[in-house]
């Protein structure tokens, strides 16, 4: 018998922490992707063949099939909102430090402020937690900010992590250094925003010549004739018709898919 691979996932130096490379929908997010999923499928396969029972069971199938991608899409959800949340953590990280704190009090007053902004239970307050039991518990707060980036997986909060280390053994300008961070972060996302706007008219226009053919089935059926009837020509070319619609999405979304 093959042995399961077994994933183990970072932790972090407390045992703790959140690996960010893995996601687990929670039952709402599942029923959410399971019901339009279902729908979707349904409706599609019932424009194109007309079956009921059929529709059902295929609209299932695709719900079972978009667990998957249902769940790297709230996967990237997540990590967009962590990159976020430590943009303004830094902000608040800067702002303690220039009004004369050290580091680790204006990393506990950068961590209140996530809590009064997002929450106690925000991706950034409970990280900030983390990182303030690890300092009470004899580590320092290098070592904490690269266990997150690590567990983060981002090249930016690796960059900072690595940066605050090699500022605070050197014993660089960490104000200056933190705030600068912050600055070329803010930058860099929006240039990000402004690329992602540009980008959308793509997929919006994918979108539309996706939907099309499931608007114009429905037309060509109200005339009658063979092109209502499920007889085996009109089955195959239907089912051609389908592949091509979906292997036109799946390169279309790959080549309006900009990553910066």
């Amino acid at each position: 018998m093959k042995k399961k691979n077994i994933v183990k996932h970072n932790k972090g130096i407390l045992g703790t922490g959140t690996d960010y490379a893995y996601y687990s929908m929670t039952v709402k997010e599942k029923v959410m992707v399971s019901v339009a999923s279902i729908l979707a499928g349904t409706l599609a396969f019932g424009l194109f063949f007309k079956i009921s029972l059929f529709a059902v069971i295929f609209g299932v199938i695709v719900a079972v099939v978009m667990q998957k991608p249902g769940t790297e899409f709230f996967r990237k959800k997540r990590d967009e909102k962590l990159l976020i949340q430590f943009r303004d953590f830094l902000e608040s990280l800067s702002a303690s430090l220039s009004a004369g704190q050290n580091i680790s009090m204006a990393i506990k007053s950068a961590g209140n402020d996530m809590v009064q902004q997002y929450g106690e239970n925000s991706i950034m307050a409970q990280e900030v937690a983390i990182i303030n039991t690890g300092m009470e518990n004899n580590y320092t707060a290098e070592n904490m900010f690269m266990d997150f980036a690590q567990r983060s997986r981002q090249k930016d909060i690796m960059s900072f992590a690595e940066t605050f280390q090699i500022c605070n053994r050197t014993g660089g300008n960490m104000k200056n250094i933190i705030g600068a961070t912050y600055r070329i972060l803010s930058d860099k996302m929006a240039i990000e925003a402004e690329i992602q706007v540009t980008a959308s008219k793509g997929k919006n226009d994918l979108l539309i010549m996706t939907c099309m053919p499931f608007i114009i089935m429905p037309m060509m059926k109200s005339f009658g004739g063979e092109m209502a009837a499920n007889n085996a020509t009109n089955v195959i070319i239907k089912v051609i018709g389908a592949v091509l619609i979906a292997v036109s999405y799946i390169i279309g979304r790959k080549i309006t898919e900009i990553k910066v």
